[in-house]
Parts: C-alpha cells; structure tokens; sequence
C-alpha cells in the first residue's frame, strides 16, 4: 500500500510540475510577445504548441510571431493549425493576410482583406495600425474594403449609407419640458450613444420622478424601438416607425387589473427647437383613442418665444 501510495505521489508531483512548467513558459512567451521580442517568442511559442498542441492560441501566437521574423512558410504552417483547432477565424485570417502582404503576395493579402470586409469584420482601425498592410493601401481595392470595414465599425455614423439611424435625431437636445397648459413638467436631456446608435433620454419631472428611454433603429426589424424605465419600477417596451416627418411609437400593455391597453406614441418634429410628444391609450385594440399626455419640448438655448 506504501508503494502504490509513494508512486501517486510521484505522478502527482510530476504532473504538478509540469503544469508550472507550462505556465512559466506561457508567461515567458506572452511577455516576449507583448515586447516584440519575436526571434524569443517564436521559441517559446514553439514549445507550448508542442507541449499542448490542441491549444489554438500557441498556434495563433506562433504563426504571427513567425511572420514578424519573416519566416512566413512557418507562420503560414502555424496558422493553418490554429483555424483547424478552430481559433476566431477572422483574427486568423487577418494574421494570414499581414503573412502575405509583408511577404510581398500583394494579390493574396488583397483577397484575404477583401473577404475580411464581406464577412462584416469591423477592426478597420487594426488594420490601420498593421504595418504590414502599409504596402496595400494605395490600392482601390484595399481602400474599398477598408471602407466596408469601417461601415460595419460604425454603421449609425453613415448616414449617406445608413440614413435610417438618424431619423430621429431631431429629439437630441436638452430640453424644457412644457405640459398643453403651458406649466413646465420638467426637464429632458437627449443624446447619442454607443456609435451614435442609441438615442438616450434623460427624463426629471418637476414632482421627483425620474426616468430614461432607450431608442434604436433595428435594421433587422427595419423599424425603431425603444425600452424605457422609471423609478417606480415601470417599464415598457416601444416599437415604431417614421410617418412623415414624425416618428410614432405603439405598446401593448397590461394592468395591474388585467385590463389590456395598446399606446400610441407620438413625436412630432415642429421645428429645429421644438418637438411636440403625444401620447394615447385605448382599451379597445385601437378603436378608440384618449390622451394620456401631451408634452411640448422647447430647446433650453431657445428663447421662450419659440413657445409661444
């Protein structure tokens, strides 16, 4: 029994010191990396895919730190390896296309960025950064795919393509709030987020309330939607489209009794400085309509006679 337990602890010990083994190396390896240091990377990265040879990433690692030594029959092999082991395909693919560009295959690494771009990837400022590709950059080819790069990055930022995404920018503001008798209600700060995608309310009542919306086109859908939510632990989920010039939300909710309602939301685009936010309810799928509030919204830098 001694001797079986003295072998276990062998093979533990030894498996135990293998894993350090493996983890100081792959420490070694990413600092080298991280500095540039590609003739000591390629060595290291070298043991790790023998060590662990399904692990992709040691073969990502090594295929680029290759390339930095110009061994690009070698990073080409490696690779190969880390898109068969299944690691992202388009870091794989961009690494690929710097392999051929710094080796001079101009043609390849054209097609290779050129399918990057038709598949939707969006690091066009990696490919920037890449110096590799400095060689490319004169070509219509590469600066066409480059462009789709950047409207796949930043598709609200286009409206020359994408025009959808600023329908409502007209609501961007910060803004008085007036109620339809003239008394202010409170007060609302609307801006662009994520990309420009996202159109944010900042909602404050003159009462204490307080709540925020998030507006987006959905280009999927191809209508807008918008989610809001509030301190009294009410939400409701928008959906819409443009009419006209104004932009016109619906909702299907349900009260606390049961009852089932539908919301019309409507905002009317009056001016550079004004909007008019309308909202209805029926309880009769639509049939019939009541006001449920309408609001005036005057740009805080616009003087008051724009109210009146």
């Amino acid at each position: 029994m001694r001797q079986v337990l003295f072998v276990f602890t062998i093979l533990l010990c030894g498996a135990l010191c293998a894993a350090a083994d493996v983890s100081n190396m792959a420490a070694a390896a990413e600092q080298a990396y991280s500095a540039k240091q590609w003739t000591q990377a390629s060595e290291l990265y070298g043991e790790l895919s023998k060590t662990e040879p399904t692990n992709a990433l040691w073969w990502l690692r090594l295929g680029d730190s290759y390339r930095h030594s110009a061994n690009y029959d070698g990073a080409r092999q490696a690779l190969a390896k880390a898109e068969q082991l299944g690691y992202q395909p388009l870091v794989v693919k961009m690494t690929l296309a710097a392999t051929e560009a710094a080796a001079g295959k101009s043609d390849q690494a054209l097609a290779l960025v050129e399918q990057l771009a038709d598949a939707g990837f969006p690091a066009y400022r990696t490919v920037d950064e890449e110096d590799a590709f400095a060689s490319l950059k004169p070509s219509p080819r590469f600066m066409a795919a480059r462009q789709k790069m950047v409207l796949a990055a930043e598709p609200c930022k286009h409206p020359e393509t994408n025009p959808e995404y600023r329908q409502f920018d007209y609501w961007v503001g910060d803004w008085d709030v007036y109620n339809k008798f003239g008394a202010v209600s409170g007060h609302n700060r609307v801006r662009l987020i994520l990309g420009d995608c996202v159109v944010e309310e900042n909602w404050a009542s003159k009462l204490g309330g307080e709540g925020k919306s998030f507006s987006k086109y959905n280009p999927h859908s191809r209508r807008w939607e918008q989610y809001w939510v509030d301190d009294q632990g009410d939400t409701t989920f928008f959906h819409g489209q443009l009419e006209g010039t104004n932009l016109v939300f619906h909702s299907e909710t349900t009260d606390a009794d049961g009852t089932s309602m539908v919301r019309r939301l409507t905002f009317f685009r009056l001016g550079p400085d004004k909007v008019r936010q309308f909202s209805e309810m029926s309880t009769d799928g639509g049939k019939i309509w009541k006001p449920e509030y309408d609001l005036t919204y005057i740009r805080h830098i616009a003087t008051a006679k724009n109210f009146l």
